[in-house]
């Protein structure tokens, strides 16, 4: 046997053990692995959770604000007069919890902390209900709106407790409650979690304690299935602190994460405890082991061709190096390409397959630069071709610490990348080394609504601000449409939520077709949209509202009889900020209601 036979046997025995280690590992460390994967998820879960209080803030402040300055509402507040307190709220009582059945409180309080009005119970006030709630005693103390969970007689809700002023003297206060489990829903709904609800034994409030005899730790639940006890405390085990975590029960994994509900003093009063079945199972084992085998089958033709390769042609050890890279590098998944900044050099396989050439130079006969693909946002988040006078790539490194986005188009369909960059010096000239990251599903999550896959409130937010900005610098006219589904809680009620999601869709489907590309929807919350017409004046803009109208109520929404819907027309006016707009237009909004639905108000 030669010694170059040797060697390779050498080598491919080496590289057989090592691989087989390395197997061996993977598989006793695949609960580390789980861990790792749901310390990532348990992110995503708490960005969602985080998103929900801050619109759930946002929704009902803007309620408040409306209501409190309703003709009549605040002088009511100030003679405390509960019988016309009611009667000037009920109104917008009552479409609040057709909106939102999970609304159980809309209470008035008056400013030496009595209770003028409980929406809910009418017929109980007068009672001194701030020396029982600190949430209501700060707002007294400091004048300002306030939002957290709080406790109550069967356990705690998220509130929003809105001060009232009548010119510059402080008066009393809105609040608004919302049930704990209008947010465990929409966690099930946005993750498909099982989850469990628990409060802080101290920080229970004016809850029974009767209900709440068991727990974890510091933590009680008032129910919890037979199937989820032991869970509990093996999650509980040796985690004071309630951290995320993987419980492997039953030879599956569980991954379990906190949701901590803070008061106003941020305090953790409670926690929603999310579950989801992450186990990997019988079957992500074999993949690990046919990967492996597959891998060492790879690993020991390379390393075999490699060593005859360097032993036959040493002198051509340079080619072989660089021949290894592009294999790496073509086995990215993410696209890969080194540039002076105009022309690209190189590029991996994931370049061509994205953008559906051959090679390079059948991609220079039509482009030089990828920036050629870059595409403009409805804001100014995404990279252009030249930024601030620069290269994109010299912008790349000018500003390093900053997230940088690429919009690309193939096919008719947007993708969205981060883009980073490294600079290297070759033979005296720069190259640019730049890797775009898909991340087109993490950012549809991020802005867009799941069920008609417009904008979301968060995204509207952003560009609503943009918008702003560029109608004050160019002195552009701007208006806006607030459009609410009439009776919608009748749909679901009747119907069913599927039938009603599909009716959200259908008049999304009718929207997007009476309007321009540039101008930009959102879904606003339940059964409310949203529409800025950038450079539409009043006139304009209640046209198209009446025509979108007329469009909803002749469109087919079968099997739902009939479709009709209100809308809101505001003009925005110089020196507005977004709330100021968002309040008028909701006022609009809200007198089309009044006037009997199935109208424009502008």
């Amino acid at each position: 046997m030669s010694f170059k036979l040797r060697a390779q046997l050498l080598i491919a025995l080496i590289v057989m053990i090592v691989s087989t280690t390395l197997t061996y590992y993977h598989i006793f460390q695949e609960h580390e692995f789980a861990l790792q994967r749901a310390e990532r998820s348990s992110a995503n879960v708490k960005l969602t959770f985080d998103a929900m209080l801050k619109d759930t803030e946002h929704f009902y402040s803007f309620r408040a604000f409306s209501n409190i300055h309703s003709e009549g509402v605040s002088d009511a507040i100030k003679k405390r007069d509960t019988q016309a307190l009611y009667n000037l709220s009920y109104p917008r009582y009552k479409t609040l919890r057709e909106e939102n059945p999970s609304l159980i409180i809309m209470q008035f309080h008056a400013s030496n902390g009595l209770s003028i009005l409980r929406m809910h119970r009418k017929e109980l006030f007068g009672d001194d209900i701030a020396s029982r709630r600190p949430m209501l005693r700060e707002v007294h103390k400091s004048h300002k709106l306030l939002s957290g969970f709080e406790g109550g007689i069967r356990g705690i809700a998220y509130r929003i407790v809105v001060p009232v002023f009548e010119g510059a003297n402080y008066i009393g206060a809105l609040e608004f409650g919302i049930d704990t489990n209008y947010f465990i829903e929409k966690i099930k709904k946005y993750t498909a979690s099982e989850s469990v609800l628990l409060i802080h034994q101290d920080l229970l409030g004016a809850a029974d304690e009767r209900f709440y005899k068991n727990g974890i730790g510091m933590y009680r639940y008032s129910a919890i299935r037979d199937d989820q006890k032991e869970l509990m405390a093996l999650f509980a085990k040796n985690n004071s602190k309630m951290q995320s975590r993987v419980i492997t029960l039953n030879k599956k994994d569980y991954e379990i994460n906190p949701l901590f509900l803070k008061d106003s003093l941020k305090r953790n009063i409670g926690v929603i405890l999310t579950i989801n079945d992450v186990s990997k199972g019988y079957r992500g084992l074999i993949e690990i082991v046919m990967g492996s085998v597959l891998l060492t089958l790879i690993m020991i033709i390379v390393f075999w061709g490699v060593f005859e390769y360097i032993f036959n042609r040493l002198f051509e050890k340079l080619n072989l190096q660089e021949q290894y890279i592009h294999t790496i590098l073509d086995s990215e998944h993410n696209i890969v390409i080194v540039t002076d900044g105009e022309t690209i050099i190189y590029a991996n396989q994931a370049f061509f397959d994205f953008f559906g050439y051959s090679d390079l130079t059948s991609f220079r006969l039509e482009h030089q630069c990828i920036c050629d693909f870059f595409e403009e946002g409805e804001s100014d988040e995404y990279l252009k071709a030249k930024m601030d006078d620069m290269l994109w790539t010299e912008y790349l490194m000018f500003y390093p610490n900053i997230e940088h986005k690429v919009k690309m188009s193939r096919e008719g369909k947007a993708s969205i990348f981060t883009v980073h960059s490294q600079q290297m010096d070759y033979k005296n000239q720069i190259r640019h080394v730049v890797v775009f990251t898909d991340i087109t599903k993490l950012n549809e999550l991020a802005t867009l609504d799941v069920l008609t896959q417009i904008s979301n409130r968060f995204q509207f937010d952003k560009n609503l601000d943009h918008f702003i900005t560029l109608s004050e610098r160019y002195a552009h006219e701007m208006s806006m449409l607030l459009i609410d589904i009439d009776h919608f809680k009748n749909v679901n009620d009747s119907y069913g939520h599927l039938v009603g999601d599909e009716v959200l869709k259908k008049l999304v489907h009718v929207l997007l077709g009476g309007i321009r590309k540039s101008d930009i929807i959102a879904r606003w919350g339940g059964e409310e949209f949203v529409i800025l017409l950038p450079q539409n004046g009043l006139y304009t803009a209640t046209k198209l509202a009446e025509s979108l109208c007329k469009a909803v109520e002749a469109h087919d929404f079968a099997p739902v009889n009939h479709i009709t819907c209100s809308i809101g027309v505001a003009e925005w006016k110089r020196g507005e900020n977004a709330d100021e707009l968002l309040h008028r237009v909701d006022e609009k909004l809200y007198r089309a209601k009044e006037m009997g639905r199935n109208c424009v108000v502008s």
